[in-house]
């Protein structure tokens, strides 16, 4: 399981009790910690916890030049899907009618949301704009098959977990409170020295 874990973060995964929960398991014995990060800190990084979540994720002990073409493609990744999470986001709340965010096990019955976009043509309007983006392009019609292509492709990107395949209930990973954290980050302005073109792109991100 230690090989497994650290394979998990070091490509990027949130490890929370949704996503992989015998990793969060395995993460949660202080022993099996101090393995994980001391195995990391030979690499430059470090475990860490977002406490909001329940969750382990990866982090560079510091930007130097040998991280900043690692750090580069991450922010580009990250310009590539921020936007497109931040409408879908809004668009749940908007179709859930609720205040409430989606954070680390939140339950979302996608038969609940079917009924609010047949009936809303706003709602039709702006998922339709969000499926004719990455990484939810699709060429599907119909706001119901246009909404699964989401939820399907979330679930891809980790972003949700279901019980089984034939499922309604899609589960949120801590995935989504990352998002957060990193929009707070960039709201705050905080700067790492990277290229032009990705300071640029991390401009673009602020709200």
């Amino acid at each position: 399981m230690f090989k497994q874990t650290v394979q998990k973060l070091l490509t990027g995964e949130v490890i929370c009790e949704t996503g992989f929960a015998d990793e969060f398991l395995f993460l949660q014995a202080q022993d099996n910690q101090g393995r994980v990060s001391d195995f990391l800190s030979n690499l430059d990084r470090q475990l860490t916890y977002l406490d909001s979540a329940d969750a382990y994720y990866c982090t560079f002990n510091e930007v130097d030049s040998d991280n900043t073409p690692e750090l580069t493609a991450l922010f580009t990744d990250i310009r590539g899907m921020f936007r497109p999470l931040v409408e879908f986001l809004e668009l749940i709340l908007t179709a859930s009618q609720t205040d409430l965010p989606i954070h680390a096990k939140s339950i979302i019955n996608i038969n609940e949301l079917f009924d609010p976009f047949e009936h809303d043509q706003t709602l039709r309007e702006q998922l339709r704009h969000l499926t004719a983006i990455r990484p939810f392009k699709t060429n599907k019609l119909e706001s119901r098959e246009q909404l699964v292509f989401v939820f399907h492709k979330l679930e891809e990107l980790g972003y949700f977990v279901r019980k089984n395949a034939g499922s309604s209930r899609y589960f949120a990973t801590a995935k989504f409170d990352l998002i957060y954290l990193l929009i707070e980050f960039l709201n705050d302005s905080e700067r790492i020295e990277l290229p032009e073109t990705v300071e640029q792109q991390q401009e673009e991100l602020l709200f």
